[in-house]
């Protein structure tokens, strides 16, 4: 039965009792000495006896009077009186956030998001102290009833915590005082655990934070049980379409697997942070589906900026490209000079013997003299760059008519082949073979 107000323990002057459980009551007590008033948590005459809960009860405080950390409820002493042990603890004048859940407002989005920021970065030191909590849990959750700018957000109850390495004993216990429907797989199967099993209960603890109940729900433990164990994890869009951005964020935390889960409760938290738009959020921290909702636009926004510095470039390399074509060309024109008429390929009958000296061009250029296209991004400008500017290259008209007859279609190929082999022009060619018949 709880102790009366007024009750002296320990030299502690009890003021109400805070709650009762199965191992025992915690009350608001005053110091014996100080001005100050603690959380005195008293264990049951008969728990007091059973050596396995002592063992329990003391490893409590031995291993939290070790943490300093602003989200973690403090241990102050430790001892046993009339056959009873306690612990005096860090007292926080509020609720929990079980109560605060179930309430008439609830828990809001944002203050939800700050109780799990809150709890992941005290989790996240007792890990790198060696220390697992193993019971993480709406009702293990103080929060102080100050201005919300000045609040505390405070995780409680180490009572079955105990070394990270310490992998032996205590684990049907662990299942008697833990609460199911929070508890990571590889706890409830008594495997080797780290600091991704109290990550685990976190995300189960946030599940029911944005919808107001566990993953998992049933009367019978064994039913919630086998649920952790195989059941894949609740979409949380089906309860809350508008939060349907988190649930790749639960569903990593709330893997199977513990290697499958974020490396660090503050990863998971900063993931719900991003997934609802909060500054400061990093979007590195995502699970792979929902960095590829908001990250998908990351690479767009890179390509653009990525086209639009390469395009301006490409044209400049075309179009400096296509200049020095044209200067070739018009180079070679000016030694070709008096150049005749070249047949088309298509023509059948030689043209006419005398050609107007002002109709006398160069010969088209060979198709491979364009210039080519550098850019697969913008194939059709960069085609027409350099087609409008070889089109401008044309060779001067010749300073005085020539009376030489122009060779007939079978003779062409004889005058490129000269014209190939020693590099002299058309005329010239032309006017040496004429000669080497005559010789014949």
């Amino acid at each position: 039965m709880p102790m009366a107000e007024g009750t002296d323990f320990a030299g502690y002057t009890i003021v109400r009792c805070l709650g009762s459980g199965g191992m025992g009551e915690v009350y608001v007590a005053q110091h014996p000495r100080l001005p100050r008033q603690d959380a005195l948590k008293v264990l049951r005459p008969e728990m007091s006896t059973n050596q396995e809960f002592r063992e329990r009860f003391l490893r409590e405080a031995d291993l939290t009077a070790a943490l300093s950390h602003p989200n973690i409820v403090g241990v102050y002493d430790r001892g046993e009186f009339d056959g009873q042990l306690w612990i005096s603890m860090e007292y926080v004048d509020g609720t929990d956030v079980s109560r605060l859940l179930r309430g008439a407002g609830g828990v809001s989005d944002d203050q939800a998001v700050a109780i799990i920021s809150a709890v992941a970065d005290a989790l996240d030191y007792a890990h790198q102290h060696d220390l697992l909590h193993r019971d993480v849990k709406p009702a293990n959750i103080l929060i102080s009833d100050t201005d919300p700018a000045s609040r505390r957000i405070k995780l409680a109850d180490f009572g079955i915590a105990r070394c990270a390495n310490d992998s032996a004993g205590l684990t049907a216990t662990n299942m008697t005082v833990g609460t199911v429907f929070y508890a990571a797989p590889e706890q409830l199967t008594g495997s080797i655990i780290d600091g991704r099993a109290d990550q685990y209960a976190l995300a189960a603890t946030a599940f029911q934070l944005f919808t107001g109940a566990p993953p998992f729900e049933n009367s019978n433990a064994a039913v919630i049980i086998g649920k952790h164990l195989s059941a894949p994890p609740p979409s949380l869009s089906q309860s809350r379409p508008d939060l349907a951005a988190l649930d790749p964020v639960l569903a990593k935390a709330l893997a199977k697997d513990p290697k499958d889960r974020y490396d660090k409760c503050a990863d998971f938290a900063r993931a719900l942070q991003h997934g609802l738009g909060m500054p400061g959020a990093d979007a590195t921290i995502l699970a792979p589906a929902a960095a590829g909702r908001t990250q998908v636009l990351q690479p767009d926004k890179t390509t653009r900026s990525r086209r639009s510095l390469i395009l301006p470039v490409v044209l400049t390399v075309l179009l400096i490209a296509a200049l020095v074509f044209a200067a070739i060309e018009f180079t070679r024109a000016k030694d070709e000079q008096p150049a005749l008429p070249r047949p088309a390929a298509t023509t059948t009958t030689a043209p006419p013997a005398t050609p107007s000296p002002s109709t006398t061009e160069a010969p088209p250029s060979p198709t491979s003299a364009v210039a080519p296209t550098e850019s697969p991004a913008e194939p059709t400008e960069a085609t027409v760059t350099s087609t409008v500017t070889v089109e401008t290259t044309t060779a001067p008209p010749p300073t005085s008519p020539t009376t030489t007859e122009t060779p007939a279609p079978e003779q062409e190929t004889p005058i490129r082949e000269c014209m190939d082999r020693t590099g002299m022009t058309r005329l010239q060619c032309w006017e040496e073979i004429r000669r080497s018949e005559r010789r014949r």
